[in-house]
């Protein structure tokens, strides 16, 4: 058997390197970019039904403070260890996974706490906007993050449905205590941001 003559085996040149290094560059970034588009679009966790971790009882509004569908009210829910969760709650015109049907109306709760970073998200009440905002374009108010623009829908049980989180809000719990709207307790796991 004869040994491969190492000589005449190509080599890469400088001249080479020209052309492969950039062509390996742009393959990744059209790679990387194809895949962040899924994920901005796509890539979102489903929201079923929740499951309910027991925490203090806590009001969040009085029926008559959310006379028309899309009211809402910001408030905060203590949680153990004495730290306050921002939440928002709202009047919905149908029930989703996780509301309360109380006195003709239907009543959501969600964590105002973007699952992504955790920043603060808000109650985006003009569609138009927000289709220019959050590239999310709807008939209806949703939730918006202002740190890298992700939309959450609360007609959808709080499900992420554009930018980057992946997760949903968390959902709180609610009761009716006559005028009353209580929180009982919030969804498990709780998503405080950086879980996706």
């Amino acid at each position: 058997m004869e040994k491969p003559d190492l000589k005449s085996a190509r080599r890469i040149t400088r001249r080479d390197a020209i052309w492969i290094i950039p062509a390996i560059i742009s393959t990744g970034f059209f790679g990387w970019f194809v895949w962040r588009g899924w994920r901005i679009n796509f890539g979102k966790a489903e929201v079923g039904e929740p499951v309910w971790h027991d925490g203090a009882r806590a009001a969040a509004a009085r029926v008559s403070e959310l006379p028309n569908v899309w009211s809402k009210k910001y408030f905060q829910y203590p949680l153990e260890g004495g730290a306050q969760l921002e939440a928002v709650i709202f009047k919905l015109p149908s029930a989703v996974l996780g509301s309360l049907e109380h006195a003709g109306g239907h009543y959501f709760a969600l964590s105002r706490i973007c699952t992504h970073q955790g920043c603060l998200v808000n109650y985006v009440d003009n569609p138009e906007l927000g289709s220019i905002a959050y590239n999310y374009r709807t008939d209806h108010p949703f939730m918006g993050c202002p740190c890298h623009f992700g939309a959450y829908e609360p007609l959808l049980s709080g499900r992420a449905v554009y930018g980057p989180p992946r997760y949903g809000l968390s959902r709180l719990r609610l009761e009716a205590d006559g005028d009353n709207l209580i929180v009982t307790g919030h969804e498990t796991p709780l998503r405080l941001g950086h879980s996706s």
